[in-house]
């Protein structure tokens, strides 16, 4: 299996829309990829930026899925960082 890893900055005063965002938007679309297994999304203490795991069952399906995470102008996160990663245990 492999990992989307993807951290965000989130717009000061932000974080609700944030999490409006992933629950009405982004967890669909993951939800509707090839491959898809499971999806986490976190946030820090002050909510200023968060982080996503979402795991595919091959490379290819998560490179796929790693080539289309964006954010619109109007979104409460910025995209920092994407990056994936083979998942070696879970427990």
């Amino acid at each position: 299996m492999y990992a989307v890893v993807t951290k965000v900055s989130v717009a000061p005063g932000r974080i609700d829309d944030a999490v409006g965002e992933v629950n009405a938007q982004v967890l669909p679309m993951l939800k509707s990829q090839a491959g898809h297994v499971v999806s986490y999304f976190s946030r820090n203490a002050d909510g200023t930026n968060g982080m996503s795991i979402s795991v595919f069952e091959t490379k290819d399906q998560a490179e796929a899925s790693a080539a289309t995470v964006g954010a619109p102008p109007e979104s409460a996160v910025s995209v920092e960082n994407v990056e994936v990663r083979e998942v070696i245990a879970s427990g």
